[in-house]
């Protein structure tokens, strides 16, 4: 399951690397290292001035097919953010709109001119145009747009398709919400099996699950279906609508989750009161909803049951046992019924 943690880099770190090698780094993935090692600077492309962001955005104007994406990082005075070099995007060079007498111009200026004017004026826009050109593949992109979780517009799309699209529907239960959003290609599917299921609660709870189907039980007829002398047809009908008594017996409206085999901690999780059973009774109304009924067999390690001692404290029916279970055995004998 994602969580929410981003490991930010250390600045001092990442500017040493692409001064030494830009090289070895992609272009989208240098501006990503950026914008992550300066949280408290706008996302680049979505700044209101070029102050705002923590790097600024240049094209080196050449004749030559670039070899690489980034020309080279340098740093400038305090107070002034550093300028990245691209060799790929801008107005100057031999794929660039500009004609080419341009790119000539603006070199023969600056290396036999020491004049620069013209590629620091083009530089204004290039540093929107190389933000935005960022800004559109990144807004395309779960895992960069998931680098700041607090705007990540990834967050909102996937809750539209589980029900939390908008902010007030988030925390609604104990079943954590990027959980909901990590199995949505699940959860909004309106076809639901007991694989589904599974895969859910195993991916979650770290533990083994199967789903039992098909449980019998007793089923309590309601009030209007007892069967009566002098009552309506409906339900006087000799093998098939008539019944004996206040209950049937039938096995198609409850299923059984068996969890474990587990360890004693896993154990006591699962019990009532713990917040794994909170979390489990949210993640099966999630995916089942209410329609069908359902209970949870733990299924508990035999070397991890508690002998029933003089002295010791233990939850009747849950975590006392008379005597020692089979060698190689397993306890499931516990049966919870979380809905009831």
């Amino acid at each position: 399951m994602a969580g929410d943690a981003r490991h930010t880099p250390d600045p001092v770190a990442l500017h040493a690397a692409l001064q030494a090698t830009p090289e070895a780094f992609e272009y989208f993935e240098a501006l990503r290292r950026i914008e992550c090692a300066h949280p408290e600077k706008p996302r680049l492309g979505q700044s209101a001035k070029p102050s705002d962001d923590p790097v600024r955005l240049c094209h080196t104007p050449s004749l030559a097919f670039a070899p690489r994406m980034i020309d080279r990082y340098e740093l400038r005075d305090a107070g002034q953010p550093p300028q990245l070099h691209g060799l790929f995007f801008g107005l100057f060079g031999p794929n660039a709109p500009l004609p080419l007498h341009l790119t000539e111009y603006a070199l023969d200026r600056e290396r036999n001119a020491k004049d620069s004017t013209l590629v620091a004026f083009a530089n204004i826009f290039h540093h929107r145009m190389m933000g935005l050109f960022y800004r559109a593949w990144a807004n395309a992109q779960p895992t960069v747009q998931h680098d700041r979780p607090a705007d990540d517009g990834f967050h909102l799309y996937l809750g539209a398709l589980v029900g939390q699209a908008t902010p007030h529907l988030d925390a609604r239960d104990a079943l954590p919400d990027s959980y909901r959003r990590h199995f949505a290609g699940r959860l909004w599917q309106q076809a639901r099996n007991s694989e589904g299921l599974r895969g859910l609660l195993e991916r979650f709870f770290h533990v083994p699950v199967a789903v039992v189907e098909f449980v019998v039980e007793w089923m309590r007829l309601p009030q209007g279906a007892h069967l009566r002398l002098g009552g309506g047809m409906n339900v006087a009908s000799l093998g098939q609508t008539a019944v004996l008594g206040a209950q049937v017996r039938g096995g198609q409206h409850r299923f059984r989750l068996r969890l474990g085999p587990l360890d004693r901690l896993q154990f006591h999780r699962f019990l009532p009161g713990g917040e794994a059973l909170k979390q489990l009774t949210a993640a099966v109304r999630a995916y089942a909803g209410d329609e069908k009924a359902w209970d949870v067999q733990l299924v508990l390690h035999a070397h991890d049951a508690p002998v029933a001692q003089l002295g010791r404290q233990g939850r009747m029916g849950m975590t006392t046992w008379m005597g020692k279970p089979r060698h190689g055995a397993t306890v499931d004998d516990v049966i919870l019924h979380p809905m009831s």
